[in-house]
């Protein structure tokens, strides 16, 4: 009679069970937000144009959350924007300061000149990515029980029980144009998981789940899919809320030049054309102006130059000999109204006439009522920009600082190539900055102008290429 007894109570018990189990399977695996491995592990291949971005490391707002957290997020995020191929991301981690150490080397003496990593090459970000984990509960909730709420405690099982444990992570995110320091957009991003368990003193029917400090002890518990799913939307918001304008690099290429060995050699003392070296467009010669056949002192117009305080004045040329140009001064500024050209090369020499790094503006594709046009800004120290306007507001869209284009006895020869949504500059025979623009609204013919910024600024040998 026992052993009957027996035998109905373990065959009652593996029937309530197998009840339990089955009306809690649905929620073996859930998670809040929906993802999958190929976001990681398979991104589709990119090759539009490139924001460039930068993140720092995550502050720890949330009680449960230690340091160690906050630097593992942060690592992850860089990984994960990185294979997006969407942007050029910069580091600003630990290998920043083993970067600055092999800088150092470089320059003591220990390294080979021509082998020694050049300081000032380093590009600097467009956009910083700021964040704090503000939520992070690898326990957040669910369902737990125990067999013994149900039958007695059965010495066979071990005290085997059965849970659901959930994990919760959320982070705030702020991006911040490093130039302007303004925040551009901010959002919150979430990651959670859920996983159905059965642990027990003893080693239950699934295995016990470790817990601790630091993300390498959350591997294989629905905290690291919390994790990635964390990740997984940020990247979808990086994506979405980093304006559509800062995605101005062609593919690999930068704006930043490739660093190049340290050199004693003196430079050239011509002013020449730059290289064609990547087979650019030659053009058709339809403007060339030298000022040479204007009097000293006359003011605009000035051939087919208009404008207000401008005048032509002698000058020592960079290849020392005199000559005339034209001088922009107070709130000089020329425009040739009679070339309007959507696709053209322009050339010129330029000089500041202190020795400033501010010389000038060089519009291009200008058009009136309202503004509209490309500002480039051209400078006597290695400092050149692209900017956009649009009535009275203005984005940069190009920026970079070259400390190795320097001026030739005081001028500066600048070659500008506008060829649909592609401009390049060159600043004497050096490519400085390579990039596009798919924004339709700037894609029109307009005319050219010639502007001074701060210091009096001197312009010679002007000249247009169409390219239509």
């Amino acid at each position: 009679m026992k052993k009957q007894w027996k035998g109905g109570f373990f065959a009652l018990l593996l029937i309530a069970l197998g009840i339990y189990l089955t009306g809690c399977g649905a929620g073996v695996t859930t998670t809040s937000v929906q993802t999958t491995e190929q976001s990681f592990n398979e991104p589709v291949k990119y090759e539009g144009p490139k924001a460039r971005i930068a993140v720092a490391n995550f502050k720890c707002k949330a009680a449960k959350c230690g340091g160690r957290i906050g630097a593992g997020v942060r690592d992850m995020l860089v990984d994960a924007l990185v294979r997006t191929g969407k942007f050029i991301v910069l580091e600003r981690g630990e290998g920043l300061e083993e970067i600055k150490k092999e800088l150092e080397l470089g320059q003591s003496g220990l390294v080979q000149p021509e082998k020694a990593p050049q300081v000032g090459m380093m590009e600097g970000a467009d956009i910083l990515v700021v964040g704090s984990i503000v939520a992070f509960e690898p326990n957040a909730g669910g369902v737990k029980g125990g067999i013994g709420g149900l039958i007695p405690k059965v010495p066979l099982l071990g005290g085997v029980k059965i849970g659901k444990e959930e994990a919760y992570i959320a982070l705030t995110l702020r991006f911040i144009d490093v130039r302007t320091g303004r925040i551009i957009n901010s959002t919150r991003v979430e990651g959670k998981a859920s996983s159905f368990s059965v642990g027990g003193l003893g080693g239950g029917i699934l295995g016990t789940i470790p817990l601790g400090g630091g993300l390498e002890v959350y591997r294989n518990t629905p905290m690291e899919k919390a994790v990635m799913v964390l990740i997984d939307n940020a990247v979808k918001a990086i994506e979405k809320y980093v304006p559509e304008d800062y995605y101005r690099y062609k593919g690999s290429q930068t704006t930043q030049p490739k660093a190049q060995p340290v050199s004693t050699a003196q430079p050239t003392t011509q002013v020449t054309q730059a290289p064609q070296t990547q087979q650019e467009p030659q053009g058709k010669l339809i403007f060339s102006e030298d000022f040479e056949s204007y009097g000293i002192g006359q003011t605009p117009p000035i051939g087919q130059f208009t404008g207000n305080n401008a005048s032509v004045v002698t000058i020592v040329d960079a290849n020392k000999k005199i000559t005339k140009a034209v001088v922009l001064k107070g709130r000089g500024k020329i425009c040739n109204k009679n070339l309007q050209l959507k696709d053209f090369i322009l050339e010129a020499d330029y000089s500041v006439v202190h020795n400033y790094c501010d010389a000038g503006y060089i519009y291009l594709r200008v058009r009136e009522n309202p503004l509209i046009a490309y500002r480039v800004h051209v400078s006597g120290c290695g400092e050149f920009s692209i900017e956009k306007l649009a009535g009275n507001s203005s984005v940069q869209i190009a920026n970079i600082k070259v400390k190795d284009v320097k001026p030739i006895n005081n001028w500066t020869h600048v070659k500008i190539i506008v060829n649909n949504a592609n401009l390049k500059v060159y600043a004497n025979n050096r490519l400085v900055i390579d990039i596009n623009d798919n924004d339709p609204n700037m894609n029109y013919a307009g005319y050219v102008c010639f502007e001074r910024r701060i210091e009096d600024v001197n312009y010679d040998n002007i000249k247009v290429y169409s390219l239509e």
